[in-house]
């Protein structure tokens, strides 16, 4: 999708207007605020640790700038299987029953297409973690069978991954009623044909490396299209697979099945109105976690004394960047110097 932006300039008392006009990629600036607060600290917890993700800056995802409170105690750590960026704290005897944590962004997000032009010369990446099973996005001899079947007489990588694009969205019902929805439970969605975002692209992911397609999950936010400013109040999610041509290639099935007029932009794009938070399942949290790898990283993880702390409180809130200076810079890099268009 691309936008067409027109300007008009008068010069005055000459008469004369120069039209520009530039094709631009459609991109959303915004602040963006993840706050959260830790309440109900024992008073004799020795020591308290945090993790949270921290936004990457990514091809389609320029993070300008960011602003963490409090600044002091907090590091940066990785983890080791996918890369996503962490911010901890180690707290040696709270004296505050209730702490307040904030990361505000800039963030100028761009849309995100790779259907149709190569990639080039594909930079090399190892894909085999991408082709395993998690815990609960499983490739049990269920989900073998129906790959199987909707991929038969497919031969590239793009056909098979339609096949199950459309397997996904023809068989599952977006729904946040019946009991277990939100896991990502490949295996509950086999049998109940129901549930979210999270349910829609590990079934797609499932039937994907079933398919010896790699493919990936992705965790981020939903940036609301019909107003400027708000609450967020949770997450959204999305999946992409690798095509050995293109590389990797986005779809949003529960968005296409939420509005289905985009059925066919959402197999291989998405738009400006999401933010990236961290990819894959089963994440283990770095440094030092008392706990079991995370089913996805989205949320704070608290602990108090070696135990999950759950006394959290979330609060993801956005505003619009004013991005008329930043449209007019692009129109005036893509204008010609010479011969600009007249118009008397």
């Amino acid at each position: 999708m691309r936008k067409i932006f027109f300007i008009a300039l008068t010069l005055a008392g000459a008469g004369v207007w120069f039209v520009a006009q530039a094709n631009v990629p459609e991109f959303r600036t915004v602040d963006f605020s993840y706050e959260f607060f830790i309440e109900g600290i024992p008073k004799e917890t020795k020591e308290l640790k945090v993790w949270l993700p921290i936004l990457p800056q990514t091809p389609y995802q320029d993070i300008q700038e960011i602003n963490i409170e409090p600044q002091e105690g907090g590091k940066i750590s990785y983890d080791k299987t996918y890369y996503n960026k962490i911010l901890n704290y180690m707290i040696a005897s709270p004296q505050d029953s209730s702490l307040r944590f904030n990361v505000r962004y800039r963030v100028k997000r761009s849309e995100y297409s790779n259907r149709y032009v190569p990639s080039g010369s594909l930079p090399k990446e190892d894909l085999s973690k991408y082709l395993r099973a998690d815990r609960l996005v499983t490739i049990s001899s269920k989900v073998k069978a129906i790959a199987e079947e909707i991929t038969q007489a497919k031969t590239t990588t793009m056909d098979k991954a339609r096949a199950i694009y459309d397997y996904v969205f023809t068989n599952v019902s977006y729904d946040k009623v019946i009991p277990g929805w939100g896991n990502g439970d490949t295996e509950r969605v086999c049998l109940l044909k129901a549930g979210n975002c999270t349910d829609f692209h590990s079934l797609f992911i499932s039937l994907a490396r079933a398919s010896r397609i790699p493919a990936k999950f992705i965790m981020g936010v939903p940036l609301p299209n019909d107003k400027r400013e708000g609450e967020i109040p949770g997450y959204h999610c999305w999946a992409e697979f690798y095509d050995e041509e293109l590389g990797w290639v986005p779809v949003d099935i529960s968005q296409a099945w939420k509005n289905k007029s985009k059925y066919e932009y959402y197999f291989g794009a998405i738009g400006a109105d999401r933010l990236e938070v961290s990819v894959g399942r089963d994440i283990v949290l770095e440094p030092n976690a008392n706990t079991e790898p995370l089913n996805y990283f989205f949320y704070p993880y608290v602990e108090v004394d070696g135990k999950k702390f759950s006394q959290v409180k979330t609060s993801l809130r956005f505003e619009d960047v004013n991005i008329g200076e930043e449209v007019s810079r692009l129109i005036r890099e893509r204008l010609p110097q010479d011969k600009p268009s007249l118009i008397y």
